[in-house]
């Protein structure tokens, strides 16, 4: 072989040897980038990637429509979920041309000129992170003001005026009998407990056992699921009812017979073998997914996956990878999973588990009355989902409050115990509409914030739009989208600090200790308008 051949073959094997060693320890931050001065093209939208550490992508629909709308599930005047919010927000102006922005509560063009103007940046980027602090601020808005004038990016509010300001009303109307409301459901729940212990044959009591280790935490999330499980086991319910529900089962069941060390080993040997079979170009495609990984922007379910499609490209047989196998096949089964679905379906779960346990009709009303107590105080603290308008919606005859007193004191008398019930507890049948109306006022407000958002695009001549709306509206947007065949994605952003956030004092006007402390300044040394 010639020279300019044995120096092929030698920059060939360093090129692969480099790229090896790069995908084992994943270490560096750039490798064989391309030397550009123009601005890279707008990444693939249904290709999306986000760091774990930011939210996850947990619902993709490819329509017909030539718009594509990625929705962002709120978590109103949370600091850690609108912070994420907006680091989503920037990586899809940088990676995927985003322009347009949609915001839950607001109407029209949402005007940040006068303080992304401000030539300070640290300050500026200071004040508008607390303002997110006091729930001011969203995190979009704040992005928009922190980034300076020049970002490419506009918000627009996509609300129907009219509903919104129907639905806040129904809020508002709703707030006097809060804490009157909760304490009745208090007694009442005292009330039915009393009677479980009296009512409830050996197996209900301890399914109900534990409903209830779960609920205090005392039993984590994978046992409780084992336990219902098993409980199922024999039954005539079809699981792929529960499509979350059985994800997680499919992966706790793979991580019992899992051996991760094996399955480290496996993957070691494979990027080995790769880099002796693919193409230069395939291997830069390798160690950008892998570097993708490193920095979370990547999950490991996808980034395995692409590694053996890859390997089954190259002809690998991938049968000698069979720990790895079962590592990818356990990693996306949690993938899958979308937790906010997943908590209703194990409630789903144990309602049904429930049913083929009763031994008299006593037993089914007071698990209605249980659970519609559940559902009640979930509408009153404003946590309902959809789910739970839909079961009260078929049950609020048997959630009346003269259902919940004729049981409890019919099933007293037949015990021989005295269980007493609040005077005014009647009034329950009163407040409970007022949050009713405010659910179907919200759900409502779904039509006009996806045409809102669709306006707003095509009349900028963009092909993708934002839509930032709190989790309630997704079932039904993404069921209203997926009918007209619009493309959409969802996107929930990580919240790992369980912190009540400002939201409830801004809706009832409560004023933070800033406005406070501001308010008092003024009244001594008066604001001069920057108008005059």
């Amino acid at each position: 072989m010639n020279i300019r051949g044995n120096m092929m073959k030698l920059k060939g094997l360093m090129f692969r040897g480099a790229a090896l060693f790069c995908l084992m320890v994943l270490s560096v931050s750039v490798l064989f980038a391309q030397e550009q001065t123009a601005k890279a093209e707008p990444k693939d939208i249904f290709n999306l990637i986000i760091p774990s550490s930011w939210g996850n992508v947990k619902d993709i629909y490819k329509g017909n429509s030539k718009e594509v709308i990625v929705h962002i599930q709120d978590a109103h005047a949370n600091y850690e979920a609108q912070t994420n919010i907006a680091n989503i927000i920037d990586l899809l102006v940088e990676n995927y041309g985003l322009k347009i922005v949609g915001i839950e509560g607001s109407v029209g063009k949402l005007q940040t000129d006068l303080f992304s103007t401000f030539p300070e940046d640290a300050i500026r980027t200071q004040a508008a992170d607390l303002f997110v602090r006091e729930g001011k601020l969203s995190g979009p808005e704040a992005l928009a003001i922190s980034k300076g004038f020049e970002y490419p990016l506009a918000l627009y509010g996509i609300e129907d005026k009219q509903l919104y300001d129907n639905n806040f009303k129904a809020f508002q109307d709703s707030l006097p009998f809060k804490s009157e409301a909760k304490s009745y459901f208090n007694h009442l729940s005292s009330c039915l407990a009393t009677l479980k212990s009296y009512l409830y044959n050996p197996k209900l009591a301890n399914i109900d056992k534990q409903q209830l280790s779960f609920d205090l935490r005392i039993m984590s999330l994978n046992d409780y699921c084992l336990f219902l499980n098993d409980e199922l086991a024999g039954s005539v319910q079809d699981l792929a009812k529960y499509p979350n529900f059985s994800s997680l089962l499919k992966a706790i069941k793979i991580e019992g017979t899992l051996d991760f060390a094996k399955a480290e080993e496996e993957r070691t040997k494979l990027l080995t073998e790769l880099t002796n079979l693919l193409s230069e170009e395939d291997i830069r495609s390798l160690l950008d997914n892998g570097l993708a990984y490193k920095n979370e922007q990547l999950s490991a379910a996808r980034y395995l996956s692409f590694v053996k499609e890859m390997a089954i490209k190259s002809e690998i047989d991938f049968t000698q990878y069979a720990n790895l196998d079962k590592y990818i096949v356990y990693a996306t089964s949690y993938d899958q999973i979308k937790s906010f679905e997943l908590f209703n379906e194990i409630e789903e779960v144990d309602a049904a588990i429930r049913v083929k346990n009763y031994t008299n009709p006593e037993q089914k009303q007071l698990d209605l009355l249980v659970r519609g107590l559940k559902v009640m105080e979930r509408l009153v603290d404003i946590k309902m989902v959809n789910k739970d308008l839909e079961f009260y919606s078929k049950y609020q005859n048997e959630l009346k409050v003269d259902k919940y007193l004729t049981f409890i004191s019919s099933q007293a008398d037949k015990l021989g115990i005295k269980i007493a019930s609040p005077v005014d507890i009647a009034y329950l049948d009163v407040y409970i509409p007022a949050w009713v109306d405010f659910y179907k006022v919200a759900g409502f407000r779904d039509d006009a914030m996806i045409n809102n958002e669709l306006t707003i695009i095509n009349e900028a001549k963009e092909k993708i739009g934002v839509m930032v709306t709190g989790g309630f509206h997704t079932a039904e947007l993404t069921r209203k989208m997926k009918e007209k065949d619009i493309s959409y994605i969802v996107i929930t952003p990580r919240i790992t600090k369980n912190i009540a956030g400002p939201y409830f004092d801004r809706l009832t006007g409560k004023k933070s200790a800033l406005v406070i402390l501001m308010d008092e300044f003024n009244a001594v040394v008066p604001a001069v308008s920057i108008f005059k």
